[in-house]
């Protein structure tokens, strides 16, 4: 507060009150942060009523999860091309792969590390085992079956052995 002398014939002195905009400022602050309070409360309570009705209708849904899974359980081998598996990894990419020629022979390989070791037949990696007699299968010509909930797959010499094997896992 300044005090101010203003009229000297009266020699009465006049006080004039100049106010800060400090307080203003504060209880504007206050109120904001009330205000920011009361909003995450009531948003917060809102959250647990979709909790409450989520959890309602959980039973539901976790019943159909489970009939689907017997569903696809039945559904869960597949012939699939051979373009798009990686014969080194053993394991159905979903995309067309590396093509990689060897003795005059195609073979597939998802990357650089692959086509090495298919060109070089590193490990035997040209060749897998079917599973129903363990006979040495080239990974070129063979039938090749997906596990569709590893991704892992299965060489056959013959259509008749993956139909087999197929049949056999259904259930």
């Amino acid at each position: 507060m300044k005090q101010i002398q203003s009229n000297k014939k009266n020699n009465a002195i006049q006080v004039i009150a100049i106010k800060s905009p400090v307080g203003k400022i504060y209880k504007l602050s206050i109120s904001l942060l009330i205000l920011l309070i009361l909003s995450v409360v009531l948003l917060s309570c809102s959250d647990k009523k979709k909790e409450v009705a989520e959890s309602a209708t959980q039973p539901t849904v976790e019943t159909s999860q489970t009939a689907n899974k017997v569903i696809a359980s039945a559904q869960n081998y597949e012939i699939v091309p051979n373009e798009k598996v990686c014969m080194v990894n053993d394991r159905f990419m979903g995309v067309s792969q590396i093509p990689i020629e060897a003795n005059g022979t195609t073979y597939y390989g998802c990357c650089e590390n692959c086509v090495e070791k298919l060109q070089k037949n590193l490990d035997d990696v040209r060749f897998g085992s079917n599973p129903l007699n363990d006979t040495k299968v080239d990974k070129a010509s063979a039938i090749i079956v997906q596990d569709k909930s590893s991704g892992s797959v299965f060489y056959f010499a013959f259509q008749e052995d993956a139909q087999s094997f197929i049949n056999k896992n259904k259930g």
